[in-house]
């Protein structure tokens, strides 16, 4: 298959599972009209309050529903962007940016691979939290397009499901069950739902694993320095969550920034 092809069956399935998490998250138009309104794991919040975020462009890349951008929003940033290529997501997160009466926070469905050249260097920071790099096929331009986006001296920060879960399985008690090194990509139909778990008969889409290293260097490539890079030991992204309680627990999230020099 092609990129385009990968990015568009995922695409499908993600757009078909935006009502089974809007069902899951009713209650979400009345908490984000609290001015305080905080989506962010304690570990990225206190990432993001490091880069004094007051007044400060921020695009986020692959927003979902864009509650975590509110959330910066709430924290006084400045021009704040959402882009996703889910076009039903997109809809919800206009819908709840309306609901909480902030200004200045817009969002767009654009395909990250085909992103509009007029906002390359348009912001001090890109932001991207859990569940989005498994679901790049190419995960060296896709930090490529990300650098560009960012204003000379502008930063990147992620944090993301760590890259080491992609060897585990759920069942319960989650366990190995893959490579780490395996760069075949994983097709499924269940479904998307990662707040229940429910199966159903979903479109089929793509996860790819990618390696610490490759993701590393894939920055690295893209001109982005390394600032911080942090493993946290308890769940971020619902998966494999068991694991935050076993004796013997891996590292379930990971938290990192870089600096970009054009």
């Amino acid at each position: 298959m092609e990129l385009s092809d990968y990015t568009k069956t995922n695409l499908d399935s993600w757009n078909e599972v935006e009502a089974r998490h809007a069902k899951v998250n009713k209650d979400l138009f009345k908490k984000v009209k609290a001015a305080d309104f905080n989506n962010l794991n304690p570990d990225f919040e206190s990432l993001i309050n490091s880069l004094e975020i007051k007044g400060k462009s921020v695009v986020q890349v692959c927003c979902n529903n864009g509650i975590d951008l509110l959330s910066v929003k709430n924290k006084g940033a400045g021009r704040c962007l959402g882009i996703d290529g889910a076009e039903a997501f997109i809809k919800t997160a206009q819908k709840l940016a309306f609901a909480s009466d902030q200004q200045n926070i817009d969002f767009v469905c654009s395909d990250i691979y085909a992103m509009p050249r007029e906002l390359e260097q348009q912001f001090d920071v890109v932001m991207i939290t859990v569940g989005v790099i498994n679901w790049m096929p190419d995960i060296a331009k896709f930090m490529s397009i990300c650098a560009s986006l960012l204003k000379e001296g502008g930063v990147m920060v992620m944090e993301e499901i760590h890259p080491i879960l992609g060897m585990y399985e759920e069942a319960g008690s989650s366990y190995i069950d893959a490579s780490y090194f395996d760069t075949e990509p994983y097709k499924s139909d269940e479904g998307l739902d990662y707040f229940t778990h429910e199966k159903y008969q979903a479109s089929e889409n793509y996860w790819f694993q990618h390696t610490l290293d490759k993701l590393l260097m894939s920055a690295h490539e893209a001109n982005l320095q390394l600032m911080h890079i942090k493993e946290l030991p308890y769940n971020v992204g619902n998966f494999c969550a068991d694991l935050e309680h076993a004796e013997n627990n891996p590292p379930l999230g990971i938290n990192i920034a870089w600096r970009h020099s054009h």
